[in-house]
């Protein structure tokens, strides 16, 4: 997943949300993810994505902080 968003590759990491998130164990259905990719634009978000830590264990299933650049 990090990966796809470091690459660019959103529209790619969509299709394969529903998924990830059943196989995957994602929080909450993902949900936190799919609001934020909404409030993006969805697929047509073509921004930077940049990690800012390690991904670290956590409750669930971990996390990561990742910042998400949009043009202005």
């Amino acid at each position: 997943m990090l990966e796809l968003w470091q690459q660019r590759r959103y529209r790619e990491f969509i299709a394969m949300l529903p998924d990830y998130a059943v196989k995957c164990n994602g929080e909450g259905g993902m949900a936190d993810t799919i609001m934020l990719f909404a409030a993006l634009g969805w697929d047509s978000f073509d921004g930077q994505a940049e990690q800012l830590c390690d991904y670290f264990p956590s409750s669930g299933s971990g996390q990561v902080n990742v910042e998400f650049h949009v043009g202005g």
